[in-house]
């Protein structure tokens, strides 16, 4: 056999080789993408920009930091700007700007802020701004007089208001204030005049606090502190009034509230409403409510084709002061009474009173708990623990806390959680994840079974469907049981231009919907909704508010109960 030999240098070469393979293999790493629209290490300074106006670029020190882009109407890239260094996202201003703190020499810089597009005006702007590291402050740009349509009259477009991003003492609520920036606009279309000093109101209509009401123009109030919960903050003017807020809705000019959005039909009949959003205001939140000129559409009173002007009105807009905390620590409880017989009853949390003692057919103030374990009893005017419930509570949870019978005639305390996001379910994904609508000014109703009626389903005139925005659940309305409750799509969501309309209850039965009108049960109406009609100083009522609601059927069906046991409907308002 022939012997096979090989030569140092072969051995060497394939040594080497492999060495070679060896080295080149690394091990794989994972492809990460920074998506942040800022990438650098850029400090903020105390110094921030708020714009009301039409204001879209702006210059520090003579530098262009936008991009100055214009669009014509008919650019296929319309609304489409490309990214600057300091505005990355689309190149222009937006309502709020923090100027960083490179941009500022020895703590100062001059700002141009001005606007730019297709057939615009360009009005502009100019302040000199300086940090003070211990006093944040605000710059707020309002429309220049150009623009709105009126003589120049010598009011200043910006103002200098400090701001507060020091946490509330109470870590369980948020504080907020009012900017009095009302200013007179163009009158020639019948706009109302909203000039003058400026209060801060509930959903109601009554006084936040004296603090923050009676504002002068011009002014800011002191920040007040608020317990945190969903609330719908309306503005009023000197008469009572209620201010608009800015949304892309049709108003009537002479007293800008909501009309109805026809495109095509006149008369378009007024609702008597006010736009004003609802919102849950974060534990540890800072905000500022400003009042200032902005755009609105009115309808073209010389159509028929529902031609639109726009115009320009006070109005105002909530501005975050700081970044909004996320509530991990707090949820909100109150308790109704709807146990028939028993004249009072108090809620017990862990042993502590839950609010006051509560009547029949009335509730309990809404309540601040901290998240756990608790063990609520109700009990009756001696003491008797009537009912008794094991809860373990959530962060950023609203609860209801009913004190009813269950089908059995039993005591029972029922635990409802109430939706106040105003998020509806629209369809038309699989995931869910772009079927999802937010409402910030909804007229909600939750239906609830609280009565002996075995069957029971809540319907309009005379029998009829709510009309709605979105599809109802038929679970929601049809054959509610006692004391149980839907879950799945609770709300029902009704037109804020609805014709007025009655909520109504029937004997129904599986096999029967909606079954025989119960005509001995009071009817309601969609103005039952008003919380306090004192605010709506017009002299004409809605046909019903903005809001969110559960309205219960309580008591007894049978006819030789007592009078004050006997069934009928109850209104809770669960937004303040």
């Amino acid at each position: 056999m022939k012997e096979i030999k090989q030569s140092k240098n072969s051995l060497l070469l394939t040594f080497s080789m492999l060495l070679l393979l060896v080295s080149c293999k690394k091990e794989k790493q994972n492809v990460e993408y920074d998506n942040r629209p800022v990438t650098d290490g850029r400090k903020s300074s105390t110094v921030r920009v708020v714009n009301l106006g039409s204001y879209n670029q702006v210059q520090v020190n003579g530098d262009t930091l936008t991009n100055y882009v214009v669009r014509t109407v008919n650019d296929p890239m319309t609304g489409k700007y490309p990214g600057t260094k300091y505005f990355p996202e689309n190149g222009r201003l937006g309502v709020t700007w923090n100027i960083p703190q490179d941009l500022l020499k020895q703590g100062k810089a001059s700002l141009l802020v001005e606007e730019r597009s297709y057939g615009g005006l360009n009005s502009k702007a100019t302040v000199d701004v300086a940090e003070d590291a211990s006093q944040p402050m605000d710059y707020y740009f309002t429309q220049s007089t150009a623009e709105i349509g009126i003589p120049d009259d010598g009011r200043p477009l910006s103002r200098k208001f400090k701001r507060d991003i020091t946490a509330p003492a109470n870590p369980a609520s948020f504080k907020i204030r009012i900017i009095n920036l009302s200013a007179p606009v163009n009158h020639t279309q019948g706009e109302e005049d909203l000039v003058g000093p400026m209060s801060l109101a509930w959903a109601d209509g009554t006084l936040v606090n004296q603090k923050t009401s009676q504002i002068l123009p011009g002014t800011a109030s002191d920040y007040i502190e608020v317990p945190y919960g969903t609330i719908q903050f309306k503005v009023l003017s000197k008469a009572g009034t209620e201010v608009s807020a800015i949304f892309n809705g049709l108003i009537e000019p002479n007293t800008s509230q909501i009309i109805n959005e026809m495109t095509s039909a006149t008369p378009r009949p007024d609702i008597e409403l006010t736009y004003a959003p609802m919102k849950t205001y974060a534990p540890g939140g800072v905000y500022t409510i400003v009042i200032s000129p902005s755009k609105f559409r009115i309808p073209y009173r010389f159509s028929n084709t529902g031609e639109e002007l726009s115009v320009y009105q006070n109005a105002f807009r909530l501005i975050t002061d700081v970044a909004e905390p996320l509530n991990t620590t707090y949820s909100k409880m109150q308790g109704i009474h709807a146990l028939a017989g028993t004249d009072q009853i108090k809620l017990l949390c862990n042993g502590q009173a839950l609010g006051a003692t509560i009547p029949y057919g009335g509730h309990s103030e809404e309540q601040t708990l901290i998240t756990g374990n608790y063990k609520i009893d109700a009990v009756n005017a001696t003491g008797t623990v009537l009912a008794t419930t094991d809860l373990k509570l959530e962060a950023h949870t609203n609860l209801s806390l009913w004190v009813c019978r269950d089908a059995k005639g039993q005591a029972k305390i029922s635990v409802v959680a109430n939706d106040m996001s105003g998020r509806f379910n629209i369809g038309g994904s699989d995931d869910a994840t772009n079927s999802g609508y937010l409402q910030q000014f909804p007229v909600s109703v939750r239906f609830l079974n609280r009565s002996n009626l075995p069957y029971l389903t809540f319907t309009t005139n005379n029998g009829q469907d709510f009309g709605a925005n979105y599809a109802i659940n038929p679970a929601a309305v049809n054959n509610l049981t006692p004391g149980s409750f839907p879950t799945e799509n609770p709300y029902v969501s009704l037109y804020r231009d609805s014709n007025p309309y009655k909520f109504m209850a029937y004997r129904s039965s599986p096999s029967t919907v909606p079954g025989v009108w119960a005509d001995d049960i009071p009817v309601l109406t969609g103005q039952n909704l008003i919380a306090r009609p004192e605010l709506y100083v017009r002299g004409l009522l809605p046909n019903h508010e903005s809001g969110i609601y559960t309205i219960a059927l309580i008591g007894s069906v049978d006819p030789s109960a007592p009078v004050a046991q006997r069934a009928k409907m109850i209104v809770l308002k669960h937004n303040k």
